[in-house]
């Protein structure tokens, strides 16, 4: 799909849109602020465009996939049909990539759009590329390296505020720290969980070179949360994340 869009993407399980309504409410405001459009799509016939989608892709019925709701300029709104899960609901997803931060812009960093998507794509190549010479160099370096798989954007001032797009989420001891960020479902939804899970939650801005200070790091997006196993030579822990990811899959 060409051209830049908004996009909220969806948990879809047992063809049932997770948090449908939280999804589209947010999707219409940043319609509403970016676009300057209206938009007050009907919830049952959306769910059921989006359950013949899966049909027609011949999605398995059980477990869960993803579906991304695409809304474009121009006032057209585009279900396309994404990745099956291996998982069954919100997880803690297997795979823990090793993050590199990066200070790169984004066009309208406060919406999700498919050039905020495309900024953080070219962002993980260049530091995909870097981590490589760098691994050629030093061959010490090379033996041990995991290799950079996702990455941290931060600003110029050096406070980070997502991974891979998603919101970021920092553990030291028994307290979970989240930098300010906007409004999004998955946000929420770890919150929500954070809280349930009986951990204290402080938002507050963290500065690149504090990363270091913490035991774990995870985000979260619509596939659930993504432990990180190192980030610039730092290796993290998952011990508080799995009990979140625990919580979060009760949710719904």
């Amino acid at each position: 799909m060409e051209g830049t869009y908004l996009y909220q993407t969806l948990h879809v399980r047992g063809r049932r849109p997770l948090w449908l309504d939280r999804h589209t409410e947010l999707l219409a405001r940043n319609i509403q602020e970016l676009f300057g459009l209206r938009w007050a799509p009907d919830l049952r016939r959306l769910e059921a465009e989006i359950a013949a989608l899966l049909d027609a892709n011949r999605h398995p019925v059980a477990g869960s996939s993803f579906v991304r709701m695409a809304f474009t300029p121009a006032g057209d709104l585009l279900l396309i049909p994404g990745a099956v899960s291996f998982y069954d609901g919100y997880a803690l997803r297997s795979l823990r990539p090793a993050a590199a931060v990066v200070n790169y812009g984004v066009p309208y960093p406060e919406y999700p759009t498919s050039a905020r998507e495309a900024a953080c794509m070219l962002a993980l190549q260049a530091a995909v590329t870097a981590d490589n010479r760098a691994a050629e160099a030093d061959i010490e370096r090379a033996a041990v390296r995991t290799g950079v798989q996702a990455v941290i954007r931060c600003d110029g001032e050096g406070f980070v505020h997502v991974c891979d797009e998603a919101p970021l989420f920092a553990v030291k001891g028994k307290k979970v720290y989240t930098p300010p960020a906007p409004p999004s479902v998955e946000r929420e939804l770890a919150c929500r969980a954070v809280e349930a899970a009986r951990l204290p939650l402080l938002e507050l801005e963290i500065g690149r070179e504090q990363l270091a200070r913490f035991d774990e790091i995870f985000y979260v997006d619509h596939r659930g949360l993504t432990s990180l196993s190192a980030c610039e030579g730092q290796l993290y822990a998952a011990i508080i994340t799995e009990r979140i990811a625990r919580v979060l899959n009760k949710l719904y």
